[in-house]
């Protein structure tokens, strides 16, 4: 029935009659000739047979299972039909899908399985599917996959997909590649220094937060797309390290924090040479009114703000030209670190 939609109810009426060996008696019209020719054909098979010139393994159960209720309209059989009868080896990949999949098929699922990437045709992913519309930020999440994973062949996805369990979230397999990534979507001029060591992987990151005893492992997913670059200060004489966190901005990278071990503070003069560095890349830095610092430090202090004058998370500008009160090794480890 859905396939005079797009074959005509004439068109219908002569493969069925030529297929019956009925030619009708003259004047008869399309609908009677169409009628007396499914009462001598009889079995869905012949049918099929008749309209299309064969019958594909496997087309005739799918149909079975799509039950005797229309399935959604008659795109949705014209494109099981166009499945079953193509030789492309995506095609052929989705119509071994539909075989694997346990139970009665839906409308829906056809065209979930038609536009979905081949390589995501797995029963346990493609059962966590339920709208059509999901299929399109499903592919184009894949292809994210694609190109921030250098690990992300087709074998390799295959392999994720079978790790799924019945109760995951078909969200579960892009979280296991954000884990994976090792290329970023930007990243920063250091202009060459060895001190600033971008954290560039989701390793990296990992790395990162069992060294500095931080919360970087859970931040993996926002480097992944683009929302943050971390960047690990590693000073040339024997010190602690430092981590600052970038955030994307439309102008750029934006300093937000910086952070010691245990996300502790970092000393004044060490927290100077970072961002210093950092500004030196084209990174923005925090500022204050355009007042005398000492000025706006007291009028936000009166009204219970204290974090004006901090010079590491919270601090302005660059403070690189005030000596820190700190003892003389101390000064002289800066001075060569800043170098």
């Amino acid at each position: 029935m859905a396939s005079f939609d797009w074959l005509g109810e004439k068109e219908v009426a002569n493969r069925l009659s030529r297929a019956s060996m009925h030619g009708g008696a003259p004047g008869q019209s399309d609908a009677a000739v169409i009628g007396r020719a499914i009462l001598l054909l009889r079995r869905p098979r012949d049918l099929v047979r008749a309209l299309f010139g064969s019958v594909p393994d496997g087309l005739v159960g799918t149909m079975q299972r799509l039950g005797h209720d229309p399935a959604g309209g008659p795109e949705t059989y014209r494109e099981l039909q166009r499945l079953f009868f193509s030789d492309a080896a995506g095609d052929r990949r989705r119509v071994k899908m539909l075989g694997q999949m346990a139970g009665s098929l839906v409308g829906a699922q056809i065209e979930i399985v038609s536009l979905l990437d081949p390589v995501l045709l797995h029963p346990a992913f493609v059962a966590l599917i339920h709208e059509t519309e999901q299929v399109a930020e499903l592919n184009a999440s894949l292809a994210y996959v694609r190109a921030r994973c250098s690990g992300a062949t087709d074998v390799a996805i295959r392999s994720s997909l079978a790790r799924l369990e019945p109760d995951d979230h078909r969200s579960a397999l892009f979280r296991w590649w954000s884990h994976h990534f090792d290329r970023l979507p930007r990243s920063l001029d250091t202009r060459g220094d060895p001190t600033l060591v971008i954290l560039g992987s989701a390793k990296a990151l990992s790395d990162a937060a069992r060294r500095y005893a931080n919360c970087l492992k859970t931040k993996i997913g926002q480097v992944y797309v683009g929302n943050y670059l971390y960047i690990e200060y590693c000073p040339v004489t024997p010190g602690p390290g430092v981590v600052a966190e970038l955030r994307v901005t439309t102008q750029g990278y934006l300093l937000e924090g910086l952070y010691a071990k245990n996300n502790s503070k970092v000393r004044p003069e060490r927290a100077a040479v970072v961002r210093r560095k950092l500004a030196a890349c084209g990174v923005a830095l925090y500022d204050h009114a355009p007042d005398e610092q000492g000025v706006v430090a007291a009028a936000a202090k009166v009204l219970n703000f204290f974090n004006f004058g901090e010079p590491d998370n919270c601090g302005w500008g660059i403070e690189g030209d005030e000596s820190p009160a700190n003892d003389l090794d101390g000064l002289e480890a800066v001075a060569d670190e800043a170098a």
